[in-house]
């Protein structure tokens, strides 16, 4: 009697073997459709499962940020993935430059996506080199405008003594770019009340309110920004001052990712349907990639740059 109870436990201990080693291959496949007689398939579990492609950017909400990028993260690493390894698409949202300088350094970030001066200012302290130029919101290139009230009689050839609000101190268009305008026409921004006096609205959409409201002069933000203020509040303002111009975005690439140019193409060539189009859309609008001319496209970036140190 004791040796159907054993052969009884034996069955169940191989139906759970089973059970289980039949879990574990779906996780790893995500099929079904293993079999006994998938010999093949069975004897090539030697292929590396958990590799990732990190994409990243800096930004106050990583929650919204995160949706907006996971579906380019997978098709990066859907691209990249081949017979010996398989990628999983992992998005990383950083709140400052620092914490983002660090970031890449002590986790290897491989793709991240900023604005130019952010994103050289960042690759200058990583191991981080331009890629592709991003159409952010369709747009290839953008500058930065200086507005104030309708009836307002500042010109830009008297700010100092005026407060000017900017976005954050993190915004290329809303602080990097005007500020550098400014120092190059010989103002001086600080808290002293002969020169100008900064404030940060923390939201490029908060800008032309704040002036409207009194709490600063001049209001400095992008000329995109800019023509989407709504209409009741636009007619309000006007523009006394504009920069020049300097790339939407652009995508930056870690070194030590030794394909680059395999990943320069996938990305080049989501430009080409309606289904990657859409992942592109998600990110801001993004319309495509293009090829970046490190010379012509970032000459006033450099120089923006050289200003600030």
């Amino acid at each position: 009697m004791k040796i159907p109870i054993i052969l009884a436990i034996i069955g169940v201990g191989v139906i759970s073997v089973a059970m289980v080693f039949s879990l574990e291959s779906n996780e790893i496949t995500n099929s079904d459709e293993i079999t006994v007689q998938d010999d093949a398939i069975l004897q090539n579990l030697s292929l590396e499962f958990g590799d990732t492609i990190t994409v990243g950017t800096i930004h106050r909400d990583s929650v919204k940020m995160t949706k907006r990028y996971q579906p380019l993260a997978d098709y990066v690493a859907e691209k990249l993935s081949d017979e010996n390894t398989t990628y999983k698409g992992i998005v990383k949202i950083i709140g400052t430059e620092e914490q983002m300088v660090n970031s890449i350094i002590n986790e290897k970030m491989d793709i991240f996506f900023d604005s130019p001066l952010i994103g050289m200012k960042v690759a200058e302290q990583t191991d981080m080199n331009p890629l592709l130029l991003s159409w952010k919101e369709g747009n290839r290139e953008y500058h930065s405008v200086f507005i104030v009230p309708i009836e307002s009689e500042i010109t830009f050839d008297d700010l100092n003594g005026k407060t000017i609000v900017f976005e954050d101190e993190e915004s290329t268009s809303g602080y990097l770019l005007p500020l550098t305008h400014l120092q190059n026409a010989g103002y001086v921004v600080d808290t002293s009340s002969e020169n100008i006096t900064p404030v940060f609205s923390l939201d490029d959409e908060n800008t032309p309110i704040w002036i409207l409201e009194g709490k600063g002069d001049v209001g400095a933000t992008s000329n995109l920004d800019f023509e989407d203020i709504p209409i009741n509040i636009k007619e309000k303002v006007k523009v006394i001052e504009k920069t020049g111009s300097v790339p939407r975005q652009m995508v930056f690439v870690g070194n030590h990712i030794e394909d680059q140019e395999n990943l320069k193409t996938i990305l080049l060539e989501m430009n080409d349907s309606p289904e990657t189009i859409e992942i592109l859309g998600k990110i801001s609008r993004t319309s495509q990639f293009s090829e970046i001319d490190l010379e012509k496209d970032l000459e006033q970036v450099k120089k923006i740059l050289e200003s600030l140190r």
